[in-house]
């Protein structure tokens, strides 16, 4: 492992590793924002991170300068780090991982990475995801789920979320290391989350909401959920706002809510043509949204 720094002997006995990926399958930073949710509520502590020099073109993952308490300025590099957590009964444990998706080397990012999951001893691979989807902000998030598990099958049939996989196309770095899991002989579970299209980069509380649901549920975990609500309530209100000024915006998710309450099955469909400029959408509600987190004009 050339290009990984452990910051300790890590754990054996993490049979899970939980991982979510930045960049494409991560609309309304759900997905990473699910796993640092349970990084926090879990208190996992970090054992190992990925050389991001390596992976990444950094003049599009740039570094952050931030300042210390003290003053003194100090680099922020993109960060692809691994957390062990142990429940209080010494049992199997999860390795929890986040971080962006690389630009290059996914060979070798794979291996890497699934030799610190070899190394921890996993054994199932639950990985979150979320895609942009004709879907309103307004209802409940969809999320559906895949497994390699003929009996997590069974519970996610039961919970009416599994779905066959039907995508064909161009995929994310999730694919390519679920694809060399398996031939590591590595389970896997994916669960995927359908955010707003309208909403790319803002995070979405609801969507974090469900994915850790639905995570949280597979892997009996009880983890704190009580600032949802007022998050979802809040961002719901923020984004009514935004949609209320404009009445092909207000149109189009009332036709994105007919479509919902209509559909029978849960599955992303597309876009009509020509009912709305979605990137132009896209642009307004997400600048409105700037406007009201640094307390600018656009709240009136």
């Amino acid at each position: 492992m050339d290009h990984v720094a452990f910051d300790r002997e890590p754990p054996t006995t993490l049979t899970t590793l939980v991982m979510a990926f930045g960049g494409w399958i991560d609309a309304g930073r759900a997905a990473t924002g699910t796993v640092r949710h349970l990084i926090r509520d879990l208190g996992a502590e970090r054992v190992a991170s990925i050389d991001a020099e390596e992976f990444f073109v950094l003049i599009q993952e740039r570094p952050e300068v931030r300042l210390r308490p003290d003053g003194e300025r100090e680099i922020h590099w993109p960060r692809s780090e691994f957390f062990a957590w142990r429940p209080p009964d010494g049992g199997e444990g999860l390795l929890l991982f986040c971080g962006p998706e690389p630009h290059q080397r996914w060979r070798t990012y794979t291996k890497e990475f699934l030799d610190v999951a070899d190394r921890c001893g996993v054994r199932r691979i639950v990985s979150v995801g979320a895609l942009l989807a004709n879907t309103p902000h307004t209802r409940p998030i969809r999320v559906t789920a895949r497994c390699s598990e003929p009996a997590v099958r069974a519970l996610l049939e039961a919970w009416g979320i599994y779905r066959v996989p039907t995508y064909e196309g161009p995929t994310g770095i999730s694919s390519v290391v679920l694809d060399a899991a398996a031939r590591r002989r590595m389970d896997h579970v994916g669960f995927m989350g359908q955010a707003p299209h309208y909403l790319q980069d803002s995070e979405n509380p609801a969507a974090i909401e469900a994915l850790v649901s639905y995570a949280a549920r597979l892997l009996r975990l009880t983890p704190d959920m009580s600032d949802f609500a007022e998050a979802i309530q809040e961002f719901r209100t923020q984004v009514d706002k935004a949609v209320a000024r404009d009445r092909a915006t207000r149109e189009h998710v009332r036709r994105l809510e007919q479509q919902y309450d209509a559909e029978a099955s849960d599955e992303p469909q597309p876009l009509a043509d020509g009912e709305v400029d979605s990137d132009k959408l896209m642009r307004e509600v997400e600048d409105f949204l700037r406007k009201q987190r640094e307390g600018g004009a656009g709240s009136a």
